[in-house]
């Protein structure tokens, strides 16, 4: 009898244990998302805070600021409706603005056809071509290509010519480039029986 007494005294025992543990788990977890939530709409707050900041310079834009402020405080459709918009808006800008940098944007990831380069001067069809390597880092000799890429802002000589050549063009250009550089080459000869004669 005493020995079935102790085996409740240990099974409520473990009972109120196992309780006690679930409660300061239960505790532990919803102080750890009470805490993300804090941070959260801190963090949301800190934000808003700087696209006020940004927006405050001119008198006229007072009622602007007080606008997005107040609903700042509430929920700010008006200010993040406008930021994906902006957003996308400016990475079409920058994507534009980069491939204004090429003559051929493309040429590193699509085949190109004769409608491609049509148009495109004697001149320009050896650029396009040597635009290929030197989105790889390669140098070059030719004092004229040299000053044109080093213009550009997307462009980070690495390579000698010779090293490039020897070393580095079969393993960083990928098929397409390889198959476009001897389209261009071919057409740039088509065109002119020498090529393009560089630095004259």
């Amino acid at each position: 009898m005493e020995k079935a007494k102790e085996r409740d005294g240990f099974r409520i025992a473990a009972v109120v244990l196992a309780a006690a543990i679930v409660l300061v788990c239960a505790g532990g977890v919803f102080l750890l998302v009470r805490s993300q939530e804090t941070k959260g709409a801190s963090a949301q707050t800190e934000g808003k805070t700087e696209t006020l900041k940004a927006i405050e310079p001119g008198e006229g834009e007072t009622k602007l600021v007080k606008s997005i402020s107040v609903s700042a405080s509430g929920s700010s459709k008006e200010a993040d409706s406008k930021k994906p918009k902006e957003d996308a808006d400016k990475e079409d800008k920058n994507k534009e603005d980069k491939n204004k940098d090429y003559i051929l944007p493309a040429s590193n990831t699509k085949l190109l056809t004769s409608s491609d380069i049509a148009g495109l001067s004697l001149k320009e069809l050896n650029y396009a071509k040597n635009e290929i390597y030197a989105r790889h880092g390669r140098k070059f000799d030719s004092n004229e290509l040299r000053t044109y890429f080093e213009s550009k802002s997307w462009y980070e000589g690495k390579y000698s010519a010779a090293d490039f050549d020897a070393n580095y063009s079969a393993r960083l250009l990928s098929d397409t480039e390889r198959k476009n550089a001897e389209f261009l080459k071919n057409a740039e000869y088509a065109m002119s029986g020498g090529g393009y004669q560089l630095d004259q």
